[in-house]
């Protein structure tokens, strides 16, 4: 007769193959982890609350909770890998027997956890919840007490993580910025990062009490300096897009980065920048296609009622460009002029300034300074020996507008200077160039021709129009009787925006034309690009732009 087979016995020896196999992928993932940096085990309940500074709530209830969200144990976290396999030979028994027990008629009760965020940590129940991952079970019920922490824990997250959320923890705990402003994110990527968020606030606290001449509270200042320094860079971040550049990182990490960087223009331009300008001048060269900058002039043109000036401005930092020439001084109160219509800064660099006495740099500072601030601007002064195209160049990136007048004078006339002719084909900025003749911005002439570098200047002009209720001057040349006029191009564009221009098609040599032209209508100020040609044939051979320059005495901003 065949023997009768004892399933419990059966069931046993499947339930110790089942728990050798699972020992043995534990020691296969310690070794993996070992070698490849990667956590494999289990986080510390109490260290966790305590570097979280979190509470546990008198609360409990019962819910069925992913099991692939228990990163931890309170007592039991080196007897289990993170993904909950047995580390010890002495569990077998045990762990055998909830297997059974599980599988079988038995059944087990809920196992119990605290839930800090979204991970969880086993208070009992540690084999249960390691039997039930291997027989590959998504959820087991529980009953959770939650634990309330001020930086949210995810599943996720390993030893390191840990470090940087104990640091946020305790930066929350002494500025009780998320209690200010609830729903602030200021998650960093490196450790140390929040000692220094502590110090911008502190140091911001400071000054607000020399600014308002009184005591002022520490919530005070945080909030302040959440508001008026931390939120405007962020925003300056968001809108250039710049966390593209910096994978992996935060809106925290670069508003920390741009502090640094801000520090180090400091100290190599002898100016103090804006951080949002800063942000700026690290984003990717911005285009003033007119089409992919319309956004920006369509909120400003309806603004204003008809003959109102809007308040939108895009120029925020004016340079000024001083040699110690006879022009600079018309380039520097038109500058000034035009930072006071703008509500900008003005920043002056004077080049050359290993030539000059260091009593004439003062004497020049102070003059300058005096200029600015009757006219209610606030201005910046620095010096520079180097290189003048390279100089302009690295500081023009973080401004918005550079004027300066461009020519040298002699027994034969006028001619560019030789040292900043390279402005006029690599300055990052619309570069406004001063002549001897009038100056103002009240009737301006567009020598369009439809090409990339026209084409900026269309957007510049269209600004120019909404912002101070211009009627421009929009002309095109045929050379010779060749080509198709763009004026139409040019006439639905300013009209998309409500402004009314004149517009001429003229032939001939374009220099002479839009000298001409400009006489004709009255206009002080000629917008055009940079170049028309290609850039290399141009700064080979001359182009019509130097041309335009050197024949007549309106200023010209060159796109």
């Amino acid at each position: 007769m065949m023997a009768m087979v004892d399933r419990s016995n059966v069931g046993a020896a499947s339930a110790v193959t089942d728990f050798r196999r699972a020992r043995r992928r534990a020691d296969v993932q310690a070794v993996l982890g070992q070698l490849s940096g990667q956590p494999h085990e289990l986080l510390p309940y109490d260290e966790v609350r305590r570097r979280l500074h979190a509470v546990e709530s008198a609360a409990r209830h019962l819910e069925d909770i992913p099991l692939s969200a228990i990163v931890g144990s309170v007592d039991r976290y080196q007897d289990f890998s993170r993904g909950f396999l047995p580390r010890m030979d002495s569990d077998r028994d045990r762990w055998v027997g909830v297997k059974l027990a599980m599988t079988g008629m038995v059944g087990v009760p809920p196992i119990e956890v605290y839930r800090i965020g979204d991970a969880y940590f086993v208070k009992d129940g540690n084999h249960r919840v390691s039997v039930a991952r291997q027989l590959g079970a998504a959820s087991i019920q529980a009953i959770v007490t939650p634990v309330h922490a001020r930086v949210p824990l995810s599943p996720d997250d390993d030893p390191e993580d840990l470090i940087l959320k104990e640091e946020y923890a305790g930066f929350l705990e002494e500025t009780g910025l998320d209690e200010l402003r609830p729903g602030a994110d200021l998650t960093v990527t490196a450790p140390g990062q929040y000692q220094a968020l502590a110090e911008h606030i502190r140091v911001h606290r400071y000054f607000m009490g020399i600014d308002l001449d009184r005591p002022v509270r520490f919530d005070e200042a945080v909030a302040h300096w959440y508001d008026e320094v931390y939120l405007p860079v962020v925003d300056a971040i968001r809108a250039h897009g710049l966390l593209r550049d910096f994978a992996g990182r935060t809106e925290t990490d670069l508003y920390l980065f741009l502090a640094e960087h801000r520090a180090r223009l400091e100290t190599d331009f002898g100016w103090r920048l804006p951080s949002q300008a800063v942000a700026a001048g690290l984003a990717p060269a911005r285009s003033l296609h007119p089409d992919e900058r319309a956004d920006e002039l369509l909120p400003a043109s309806r603004a204003a009622a008809p003959g109102e000036r809007t308040t939108v401005s895009l120029v925020q930092a004016v340079l000024v460009l001083q040699r110690g020439r006879p022009l600079d001084e018309r380039a520097l109160r038109t500058a000034i002029a035009l930072a006071r219509a703008e509500g900008a800064t003005l920043y002056a660099l004077r080049l050359g300034a290993g030539r000059v006495s260091p009593e004439a740099l003062d004497e020049e500072r102070r003059h300058l300074e005096a200029l600015a601030s009757r006219a209610g601007v606030p201005s910046q002064f620095a010096a520079s020996d180097g290189d003048p195209v390279r100089e302009v160049r690295q500081r023009a990136a973080y401004l918005d507008l550079v004027v300066a007048a461009l020519f040298d004078e002699d027994e034969a006339g006028r001619r560019l200077a030789p040292e900043l002719k390279g402005l006029l084909r690599r300055c990052p900025r619309p570069l406004l160039v001063v002549r001897d003749g009038r100056t103002g911005l009240r009737r301006p002439l567009l020598a369009y021709d439809g090409g990339i570098k026209s084409e900026e200047a269309l957007f510049a002009l269209a600004y120019a129009a909404v912002r101070r209720d211009l009627r421009p001057v929009v002309m095109t040349v045929a050379e010779h009787g060749r080509g198709v006029s763009p004026l139409d191009r040019a006439r639905t564009y300013l009209e998309r925006f409500g402004i009314e221009a004149t517009y001429v098609s003229a032939h001939g040599p374009v220099a002479e034309a839009v000298r001409e032209v400009a006489e004709l209508h009255g206009c002080d100020a000629v917008f055009m690009g940079s170049y028309k040609f290609s850039r290399w044939l141009e700064e080979v051979v001359g182009g019509i732009l130097e041309q335009v320059l050197l024949d007549g005495d309106v200023p010209i901003l060159v796109t």
